[in-house]
């Protein structure tokens, strides 16, 4: 536990608990939520918070890895872990991106004043307080991880870890909303992304609209992020 202490522990594992019993109350929520043919119109959600999860369960085991292996052998298991941390990242700020079904699965009527139903207000908080739970996920877990590369290679070296990080999720949750890949499909059918990914940045009209997402997002999660972290910083003074 010595050696965990210098990585932020017990503490993170104080947070992980607030962290769940917040995604405990937030499905909760998502569950109650009915339309007036008694469907549960977001119950896929449980399946997206899953997958925010695995980035924060992958850098604790990172965290296990720095702490307790040999160094030999541990530089080896970082980039490996590392590697599959970051192809499952965007899974937690891509929560963002599911605000949109509260406008696709809520029957409104554009021509009346719907907003002041206060239903409509009970699926739109429902999803933002998701969609905050997944930037917090995406913050916790980059946190952590960050902090790894700042203890092997300094501030800077970790805060360019972090923006590019942030870069390549912009683009991943990009490919996860219009595209429709899975962060396993990098593993399962490498050869057809690769060929797909040519295309799409081969593509003028393609590069524009990625790049009009991408810019929005990253805008989303670079000040999201920024703000946790001085947040916690400001709190160790």
């Amino acid at each position: 536990m010595e050696k965990l202490k210098t990585l932020n522990y017990p503490g993170k594992i104080y947070l992980i608990i607030v962290l769940s019993v917040a995604t405990l109350i937030s499905l909760i929520s998502v569950y109650n939520i009915q339309s007036p043919s008694g469907n549960r119109p977001y119950l896929f959600i449980f399946w997206d918070t899953f997958l925010a999860w695995v980035p924060v369960g992958i850098a604790v085991i990172l965290d296990l890895i720095f702490s307790y292996t040999r160094k030999k052998m541990r530089a080896v298991l970082l980039i490996l872990v590392g590697a599959s941390w970051l192809f499952f990242f965007p899974n937690a700020p891509y929560l963002v991106t599911d605000l949109l079904h509260v406008f696709v699965r809520y029957s409104f009527d554009p021509t009346k004043r719907f907003w002041t139903d206060v239903v409509f207000w009970q699926h739109l908080f429902t999803i933002f307080t998701i969609a905050m739970l997944g930037l917090l996920l995406g913050a916790y877990s980059l946190f952590s991880v960050q902090n790894l590369v700042r203890v092997s290679f300094g501030v800077m070296a970790s805060w360019t870890f972090a923006i590019i990080v942030l870069m390549l999720s912009s683009f991943g949750i990009y490919i996860g909303r219009f595209v429709r890949w899975n962060s396993w499909d990098v593993i399962m059918r490498p050869g057809y992304i690769l060929k797909e990914l040519v295309i799409m940045l081969t593509d003028k009209s393609k590069l524009y609209h990625i790049f009009s997402f991408c810019k929005f997002m990253f805008m989303v999660l670079i000040i999201s992020y920024v703000l946790i972290y001085v947040i916690t910083r400001i709190r160790k003074l």
